[in-house]
């Protein structure tokens, strides 16, 4: 395959067949790359931490960015490790064209799958990852810290972020949930139909959506990624601020990337996040009083945030 100094595909490249096909490159690593404040908070733990030197191990390569960000700040040896075939391979190519080739080792493995002696010659000072979805623990960061922590890491290596807190609050959607339920149409009861949507949280910029927040917002969960609870079920108290109908309970997250940094998946930041809100519809629409209180039970395991209930 020819391609000009840019590396842009022409048209008849792609028609030729030329390009790998992205079904598993999901597009989310485009606007998580360019997330400028993401970026900006790793590498300034990232240079703190490396200040006296030490081994990073990156669970997740993706591009390779927090990698070569270790390396550029002194880290003696830098393994990171890449699930995904061609994606491991592109940060390869990445790490080599930016000059770290010799200074990265790359490994296309679950970090799950890595043996101290065979991946990395020893047991890493500090632990970089950002294996973190819009739900917090979809990408299975609970088990992968948990893993690294008992195999991987000294026992006084660094992890950063070393934490996260998550804050929850009920809205009323009727865009968000048209998008995902259906009532009565044109006459019609079409609810049978919700049978095939999904009861899972989905991912909404709730700043480019019609919303209203109904209650007060309470953090919920604080998790020390050093002592990684088990399976959790909290109760959680909202009081109601504006009286409204209830379609959802919408949640976000804080990282602790270091002692004074933290990253915010918020709605209302400055600049959105590459990370979206959490959003889990209930069943059906229920309706909220202002003045009152209204109490919902939160669940975690090492996949998943999940709500249930509702006693007002």
């Amino acid at each position: 395959m020819t391609n000009n100094s840019n590396d842009a595909l022409t048209p008849e490249e792609i028609a030729a067949g030329d390009v790998v096909m992205t079904q598993e490159v999901v597009p989310w690593h485009f606007p998580m790359m360019n997330d400028t404040v993401r970026n900006d908070a790793y590498e300034k733990a990232l240079k703190t931490a490396l200040k006296k030197g030490g081994s990073v191990l990156d669970i997740g390569s993706g591009s390779g960015l927090l990698a070569m960000m270790a390396a550029r700040h002194g880290a003696t040896a830098v393994t990171t490790c890449e699930l995904v075939p061609v994606v491991a391979e592109k940060a390869k190519v990445i790490i080599q064209r930016n000059g770290f080739g010799d200074q990265i080792n790359s490994i296309n493995k679950l970090s799950t799958n890595m043996v101290v002696g065979v991946d990395l010659p020893e047991r890493a000072d500090i632990l970089v990852t950002e294996i973190f979805d819009n739900g917090l623990l979809g990408e299975h960061a609970f088990i992968a810290i948990e893993h690294a922590r008992q195999h991987l890491l000294k026992p006084d290596a660094q992890l950063i972020p070393a934490g996260a807190r998550v804050y929850a609050m009920l809205i009323e959607s009727t865009e968000i949930y048209k998008n995902h339920r259906v009532d009565t149409i044109s006459n019609f009861d079409l609810s049978p139909f919700n049978q095939f949507t999904t009861f899972d949280y989905i991912g909404y910029h709730l700043d480019k959506v019609e919303y209203t927040s109904l209650t007060s917002t309470v953090k919920f969960y604080d998790f020390d990624f050093k002592k990684i609870p088990g399976d959790e079920s909290t109760p959680v108290e909202f009081e109601i601020t504006k009286s409204g109908t209830c379609h959802a309970v919408a949640y976000w997250y804080e990282l602790q990337v270091d002692d004074d940094t933290i990253i915010s998946t918020a709605p209302h930041l400055p600049q959105l996040s590459c990370w979206k809100q959490a959003v889990q519809l209930f069943p059906k629409p229920f309706t909220l009083t202002k003045g009152n209180h209204v109490m919902l039970m939160a669940h975690h395991d090492h996949e998943a945030i999940w709500f249930t209930g509702m006693k007002s």
